[in-house]
């Protein structure tokens, strides 16, 4: 008897559904990042924008940025909001934007390593 309860608990344990794989944020852009000449970080609290156009710092951001694991949200209710948001420019052409909170139409689980990258560059 023991042993069929056992085996009930732990067969009920691994047929839950898991929750959304992790995926680099690199998988949600299809362009050429090395592209990239210029990112505006906006802070959420206060709407300033801060632009970066210097290579050196794009490329260093952008090599250590892209590798983070996002994670998209179960719950992909309709919220508003964020700490940090990025666009990406290639000249003055938007080619992909993000905040701590959102990939496109994605809401994603928190990050504390994309949201230290947002803040990181937005202070810097």
């Amino acid at each position: 008897f023991l042993l069929t309860v056992l085996t009930l608990l732990l067969t009920g344990c691994q047929n839950r559904p898991a929750g959304p794989a992790p995926k680099p944020l690199a998988v949600y852009f299809k362009g050429e990042w090395d592209k990239i000449d210029r990112i505006d970080i906006r802070n959420g609290a206060t709407g300033e924008v801060r632009t970066f156009k210097e290579k050196e710092i794009l490329l260093k951001w952008i090599d250590e940025t892209r590798i983070i694991e996002i994670t998209a949200d179960p719950n992909q209710e309709a919220r508003t909001g964020f700490r940090y948001s990025a666009n990406l420019y290639e000249g003055d052409k938007l080619k992909f934007g993000f905040t701590d909170g959102r990939i496109g139409n994605v809401h994603i689980l928190s990050s504390e390593l994309l949201y230290n990258q947002l803040e990181s560059l937005y202070e810097s």
